[in-house]
């Protein structure tokens, strides 16, 4: 019996990368069950798009549009959720600024076939459009019964074993979603998928790297994420989240020795930032983040357990 997928695509004023997302997922090799688009509050005339292209009317096309913007954490919360009104063995989640080749879905649901265990994710390869590496996840080095990790058990297969990755291509196990339940939306921004697929290779099963799925990833800078680099002053704001729930990851899932190392860097990264431009603005934002993730940890971490505790309830 072939799999069903179900596509989550989260936008917010980007139609015209969206609507390449959107063709890419749908001329697909292997076609998806469903589409859902989470439009948080979009601006640029996005549903108008979508009327004129023809996407809007097709059957399997499920178009929610938010009343404010959630940010991509509450847009990937409405778009698993919503996912779980229908009936799919996987969902396929990424950024509306993501394009898959046209084998994406195909060598990832391929992946499933060759790994003979509870898989939470499969993640594709992800570059930019110069073709620069880009969301590289991170791989799961946690050792086994003789001390050694095991991340090239696959790797014959082109499959490496990870344990975090970005919302940009992943092929997720419905059913690590109705064990572990929905995403942290109160993360907003930056960070909710790396907590995610956390929790779900810590509570669920392993995760693999699938280097033969493909995507391009249109975002405005390739560049890795970096507050001293940011040059519009209306982004750096949204520094808070990525500092933020950074350490609140560290607290909840590495415990006191990584929480105290990233506490110290971003003390060191506050002082930094005033050598670079609008510099106190950024150091503000890096300590103003920092201790709120250390106020705000215990909210999370029962958001969390929460979540855990809850899961037959999505079934």
């Amino acid at each position: 019996m072939e799999s069903k997928v179900i596509a989550i695509v989260v936008t917010y004023n980007r139609k015209e990368l969206l609507m390449e997302c959107l063709t890419g997922i749908l001329n697909q090799s292997v076609q998806v069950e469903r589409i859902i688009l989470i439009d948080n509050a979009s601006t640029d005339g996005t549903e108008a798009e979508l009327k004129k292209t023809g996407i809007l009317e097709r059957k399997n096309f499920v178009y929610r549009r938010m009343k404010q913007n959630l940010g991509g954490a509450g847009g990937f919360y409405k778009g698993i959720q919503t996912s779980l009104e229908f009936m799919c063995d996987w969902l396929w989640i990424m950024d509306d600024d993501t394009i898959p080749d046209r084998n994406c879905l195909e060598n990832l649901l391929a992946a499933s076939k060759i790994v003979n265990e509870k898989v939470s994710f499969f993640a594709s390869s992800v570059n930019g459009s110069s073709n620069e590496p880009m969301n590289v996840p991170n791989l799961d080095i946690r050792a086994t019964g003789n001390g050694y990790s095991d991340w090239y058990k696959y790797l014959e297969y082109g499959l490496v074993k990870i344990e975090m990755a970005t919302f940009v291509s992943l092929l997720i196990n419905i059913n690590a979603v109705k064990q572990c339940g929905l995403p942290c939306k109160d993360f907003f921004l930056w960070g909710d998928d790396s907590e995610y697929t956390l929790r779900l290779c810590r509570n669920y099963g392993n995760a693999y790297f699938v280097g033969k799925s493909k995507v391009c990833h249109k975002r405005a800078v390739a560049k890795k994420l970096s507050i001293n680099d940011e040059i519009d002053t209306n982004r750096i704001k949204n520094y808070f989240y990525q500092y933020r729930n950074d350490i609140v990851i560290k607290i909840i899932y590495y415990g006191k020795i990584y929480f105290a190392w990233t506490f110290i860097r971003n003390l060191l990264c506050a002082v930094t930032a005033i050598r670079y431009p609008w510099g106190l603005r950024k150091s503000y934002t890096i300590l103003k983040a920092t201790f709120a993730g250390m106020y705000k940890y215990r909210y999370f971490k029962k958001y969390i357990q929460m979540q855990l505790d809850n899961h037959n309830s999505l079934g």
